[in-house]
Formats: structure tokens, C-alpha cells, sequence
């Protein structure tokens, strides 16, 4: 009997022991299972996530309309070594005010492969002794009016864009003298019109063995193939070298030099040959950190330029086979500055 009387109340002590503790354990166990399950607690706050969120998708996916609005003013209007805005005697430069309207759109943002970027430009151009130029040509200051429709590429495996451009050249003043051209019949009074491809290489790959690290290009080589259709049939070729320069200690700030050689096919002068070369030097600051402009409102900059322009021995003295182009090229040096605003992309 004692023994019965000493293990019954040890069993039933045990017994409540045992039930007690069972409710406390799966709790216990519930909370460490709970704990596991639970998603870890974010270090930042909602809104700070959020936001980098948004500024992710942005720079993913960038507007893909751009819009540029770029003002020059340069000592003279140069192009492919004919300078348009020099009479004899000029003596101190008269201001020539360009100014260049363009629109782009990237292609890629249709979601249907990359297939480049489609752009518009106007280019507009002012000379302020216009009239004494020519008084047969009349007399309005405003002297060519430009339009530019083009596509442009990047051929990634060779590291090379490609544009493909069309270009509608209006010469306000010079109806009457184009009129006069019997012998070609012209009937386009002052406009003419271009295509032209243009192929611009990045070069890192040449130097690896001199610059390991770098991708960015050395030289850029780039060659330009025009051919006039209307009032100057001919081909106009251009083979170029460049390198943009960054300033220890001065930010933002683009220096760069640049050459071009040229040769023309009957553009100017009767035959193929050798034209000239340019040299320039192209300096580019942007201002937008210091205007403290938002994103939204774009990027501001201003740049100057200083060209040179040296014809070759043909240029210099071959007839010119084209009516209003009749005098000899010379050497030709001009410069200007120039204001930019450009917004999306």
C-alpha cells in the first residue's frame, strides 16, 4: 500500500507537469516558426524605396524625344572651304548668326528591336553685309534656310554609327543667278538637294595593348560620302580624326582638336582630286550644375570654336565649272561661340 501511495501521487504530478508545459511549447513553437516565415523588415523606409524604385525606372526608360536648340555666332560662314559671307574689302568681320533646330526620336523605345534613332533639323543661317555680297541677288539678310532628315544607327560587333541623311538646301538670294545658267537649264531657281552616309568608329579596341582599361575612342575616325543632286552634281568627301579632352580640376569642360581631309569630284571643280584640309579646335562647357537646373528643364551649354581652312593647289587655281563658285579658294580662318539647350533622351 505504501508503495501504491508514494507512485499514484508521483504519476499524477508528472501527469499535470506534462500538461501544463505542452501549451507553452507549442506556443514556443509557433512563435520561432512565425518569426521564420515573417518577411525581414526593410532597413529604409517606404517612401525611400519607392523613390529609388522611380529613379530606376526612369533611367531604364529614358523619354525618348529629344529636342536641341543650339545659336552660333560666328566671324564668317565657311562650308566645305567656300566661305559665303566675304566681299572685297570687308575689312572688319560682319557677324553671321546660324541658328539649328533639331528633332530626334529613338526607335528602340517601340519595344520592337533596336532599329536607331530618326531625327529632323532646320538650320538657319544670317549675315549681317549680306547685301554686299551680291546686289544681282537681292538684298534679304537671311541667306540660306536648311532642312535635314536622318537616321542614325550604331553597328555594335565593329563599333561603328552609321547616319544616313537627306538634306533640301534653300539659297534665298541667289534665284537670280541660278536662273541666268542656260547652259544647265536650271529649273530649281535656289534650292539643291544631298544625301550623304556618314560612318563614325570607335577606335578603343586599337589601343588595348596602350590602354587597357579605356573605351573610349582615341582618334573616332569617321568618313562622309555627300553627292549633290541638283545644283552641283558632284561627290564631296570627307576622312576625319578627333579626341575630346577632359581638364584635371575643371569639370564639365570638352576640349577638342580635330582634322579633316577633303576631296571633291566634280563638287567644285572639273575631276576628282584631293581638295584641302581643316583643322579645328572645339572647346565645350556645360553649365547646367552650375544653373542648378532640374532634370526636367534640360541641359544648358556653351562652347567657342576656331577653324582652319587650307585648300590644295587645284582648289586654289582650276576654273570652277559651277556659275556662282567661280572665284579661287584661299586659306580661310574663322571662329565663333555658340549657346545649347537640350532636352529628353
Amino acid at each position: 500500500m505504501w508503495l501504491a501511495e508514494k507512485i499514484i501521487p508521483a504519476v499524477m504530478v508528472l501527469a499535470a507537469c506534462s500538461v501544463s508545459t505542452a501549451p507553452a511549447a507549442d506556443a514556443a513553437a509557433k512563435t520561432e516558426a512565425g518569426a521564420a516565415a515573417a518577411p525581414a523588415q526593410p532597413s529604409e523606409p517606404i517612401a525611400t524605396r519607392t523613390e529609388a524604385k522611380q529613379e530606376q525606372k526612369t533611367e531604364e526608360e529614358a523619354f525618348p524625344l529629344s529636342i536641341s536648340l543650339t545659336y552660333a555666332l560666328y566671324s564668317d560662314y565657311v562650308f566645305r572651304g567656300a566661305n559665303f559671307s566675304e566681299y572685297p574689302g570687308e575689312g572688319r568681320e560682319k557677324p553671321n548668326h546660324q541658328l539649328t533646330v533639331s528633332l530626334s526620336y529613338d526607335l528602340s523605345s517601340l519595344k520592337q528591336g533596336d532599329w536607331g534613332t530618326i531625327g529632323f533639323d532646320t538650320w538657319v543661317e544670317w549675315y549681317a553685309a549680306r547685301k554686299k555680297l551680291n546686289s544681282e541677288e537681292g538684298g534679304q539678310n537671311c541667306q540660306e534656310v536648311d532642312y535635314t532628315i536622318w537616321w542614325k544607327h550604331a553597328i555594335e560587333p565593329i563599333k561603328t554609327d552609321v547616319t544616313l541623311s537627306y538634306l533640301f538646301y534653300n539659297y534665298l538670294n541667289l534665284g537670280y543667278l541660278l536662273r541666268q545658267d542656260a547652259e544647265k537649264g536650271n529649273n530649281n531657281d535656289n534650292r539643291s538637294q544631298e544625301y550623304n552616309i556618314k560612318f563614325e568608329h570607335n577606335d578603343a579596341w586599337m589601343w588595348k595593348w596602350l590602354l587597357p582599361d579605356n573605351e573610349d575612342g582615341v582618334l573616332n575616325p569617321s568618313f562622309l560620302f555627300a553627292q549633290d543632286i541638283a545644283e552641283l552634281p558632284g561627290v564631296w568627301l570627307e576622312w576625319g580624326v578627333k579626341h575630346d579632352f577632359t581638364i584635371p580640376g575643371i569639370d564639365n569642360l570638352t576640349i577638342t582638336p580635330s582634322w579633316k581631309l577633303a576631296a571633291q569630284g566634280s563638287y567644285y571643280r572639273h575631276g576628282f582630286f584631293l581638295a584641302g584640309n581643316e583643322w579645328a579646335l572645339n572647346t565645350n562647357y556645360d553649365l547646367t550644375p552650375i544653373l542648378k537646373l532640374p532634370k526636367w528643364a534640360g541641359t544648358v551649354s556653351i562652347g567657342g570654336e576656331i577653324h582652319y581652312w587650307q585648300p590644295f593647289g587645284q582648289m586654289r587655281h582650276a576654273p570652277s565649272p559651277n556659275h556662282f563658285i567661280e572665284y579661287e579658294q584661299r586659306d580661310e580662318i574663322w571662329g565663333g561661340m555658340t549657346v545649347n539647350w537640350s532636352w529628353g533622351g
